[in-house]
């Protein structure tokens, strides 16, 4: 399931923070964890997101290898661990922070399951200045994907 819409004009330069649950949305074994940045960037440039980017990773990171993390951070992506008893709130309060700290117009991204953000159970999305833009596995809720504009399946953007 994608539905890859370009960029409408105010979000084109705008800057985009990529939220990424790797508990949920792991760096496949197949797949070389250093391309990873590079390909999200790669999937958004596709679609006219042209501004600064900036990727979280959230998770237990204790179950990551080491050469992983090593690999991911080499590329700027930035590396937070976070308990399983704490995530789903953690991950919330980290993006009404960032959304406190930049200003609309900005695109999120959120790689996920599906069940991140307990706020996205609305169907409408507002209008905000805020864009979300969405990956997931197969089978997200429909409440998740409707809370878009713009979805991909995680594993096209790691896969290209």
């Amino acid at each position: 399931m994608a539905n890859n819409e370009v960029a409408e004009a105010k979000y084109v330069y705008a800057q985009t923070w990529v939220c990424w649950d790797i508990e949920y949305c792991p760096v496949p074994r197949a797949c070389k964890p250093e391309r990873i940045a590079e390909q999200i960037r790669s999937a958004l440039v596709k679609l006219n997101y042209l501004g600064p980017i900036s990727i979280s990773a959230y998770g237990n990171m204790d179950h990551i290898p080491p050469s992983t993390k090593k690999a991911l951070s080499s590329t700027g992506i930035l590396l937070n661990h976070v308990p399983p008893a704490e995530f789903e709130l953690h991950i919330f309060d980290e993006i009404l922070s960032w959304q406190s700290d930049n200003p609309a117009p900005a695109n999120i991204m959120v790689i996920s399951r599906g069940e991140l953000l307990p706020g996205d159970r609305e169907e409408e999305q507002s209008d905000d200045g805020y864009n979300i833009l969405l990956a997931h596995p197969p089978h997200p809720p429909y409440y998740f994907i409707a809370s878009a504009k713009t979805t991909w399946l995680w594993r096209s953007i790691i896969d290209a």
